[in-house]
């Protein structure tokens, strides 16, 4: 994990948005399936080490774009997110996602690719946003739901 600047550590609801969201990466590690989010142009990374997610991939022929996966995918988890030092280059960023821990108020990790520039109005903590075609941009935002306004609906 990059501890040069960490942006997020704690629990969040993961929702996961557009087709071909996550690319899947080669691993030789049982315990993890690592992933780009959208492309490797992004230099957005996931390190997954959930279970559920985990066996998600590796028991369904769909792999990531799959039901079962995205249901597995969009669980609560505890997330580590950081940032390589600031360069001239788009910095790495790692998405560490476990096992949550308990917690009842927890903000919505937004992962995936927008394909047009639309971006709804949330009360968004922050975002990264990377372009990885020139229509399609990669990004993770930190966005915090008002309890009282959802349930006074």
């Amino acid at each position: 994990m990059l501890n040069e600047n960490v942006l997020y550590r704690g629990n969040v609801q993961i929702h996961l948005k557009g087709p071909r969201a996550l690319l899947p990466i080669e691993s030789h590690n049982k315990d993890q399936v690592t992933y780009f989010i959208g492309s490797k142009k992004s230099k957005l990374l996931i390190r997954d080490f959930r279970a559920e997610a985990i066996q998600a991939v590796q028991r369904n022929p769909a792999g990531v774009e799959g039901m079962d996966f995205t249901a597995a995918f969009n669980r609560p988890a505890y997330a580590e997110v950081a940032m390589d030092v600031l360069g001239e280059e788009p910095e790495n960023v790692e998405i560490h996602l476990r096992p949550a821990k308990d917690d009842d108020d927890i903000p919505v990790l937004w992962l995936g690719v927008k394909n047009d520039m639309l971006m709804p109005m949330l009360d968004i903590e922050w975002e990264i946003l990377r372009p990885i075609s020139s229509k399609k941009i990669a990004f993770t935002a930190m966005v915090r739901f008002d309890k009282r306004a959802a349930t006074a609906g």
